[in-house]
């Protein structure tokens, strides 16, 4: 079996009332088979309606909106019929290999290693954003980066979060999994990369979380640190 059959295929959540489905919410405004939750990366999801009755809903401009599919953030609510939820409280825990090395203490403003972590964000943008139409390109990228991070075996017994987690450090590559998909549209895979860039190509301080735009990596190399909050980029 070659590499490229291994690309993991998308997770896809059922909720519902149906005991069949992955998760079971017991409420007489629930119908059985109420919605599909779509898994794109750690963060991102593609919510769908699969026929209810009473519907799914988001806020909109305080406003509580009906939609059919749309893609949404780990961090959003929901409202089945309803039932209000965060999406992150439907998923599972994914668990994290705890490193036995101790800690190093470091300057609380070095931020030189999450920085560098950036580049590949910068670099795998426009390069998704052009593969992303022709899943051939997508198979071929996939067979270099899913290889330089993960094992073959590793794809059919990690499970779709386990390799989630594997790649969140291969910059914007974890997406391309989704990518390969024919579940999304065009428009939509070009809609969850600019959601993906937008939120992850900003100062690594978490209490900054300034933007970066499209400003080019190299320029930010060349301040070396955030202008805001004097994080430092580099060394």
């Amino acid at each position: 079996m070659s590499f490229n059959e291994n690309i993991p295929s998308i997770t896809i959540i059922s909720i519902g009332r149906d005991k069949e489905n992955d998760i079971v919410i017991e409420n007489p405004h629930i119908s059985r088979q109420h919605a599909k939750l779509t898994v794109c990366s750690l963060t991102s999801f593609i919510v769908e309606d699969s026929g209810s009755k009473r519907g799914i809903f988001i806020e909109n401009e305080g406003e509580l909106t009906r939609i059919s599919r749309k893609l949404i953030d780990v961090q959003d609510k929901i409202w089945l019929a309803d039932v209000e939820i965060t999406v992150k409280d439907l998923l599972p825990k994914v668990k994290t290999v705890s490193q036995s090395q101790p800690k190093l203490e470091k300057d609380p403003f070095d931020f030189t290693v999450e920085f560098k972590a950036l580049q590949k964000v910068y670099e795998d943008y426009p390069v998704l954003r052009k593969a992303c139409r022709d899943r051939d390109k997508m198979i071929r990228l996939w067979s270099v980066v899913g290889g330089s991070v993960i094992g073959v075996g590793t794809v059919a017994t990690a499970g779709a979060f386990g390799i989630l987690a594997m790649l969140s450090s291969a910059g914007l590559s974890i997406l391309i999994p989704t990518l390969s998909s024919h579940l999304l549209s065009t428009d939509e895979k070009l809609e969850l990369i600019e959601k993906e860039y937008r939120q992850r190509y900003r100062c690594p301080n978490p209490n900054c979380r300034d933007p970066f735009g499209n400003r080019e990596y190299e320029l930010l190399v060349n301040q070396k640190k955030c202008g805001k909050c004097k994080a430092i980029w580099v060394k």
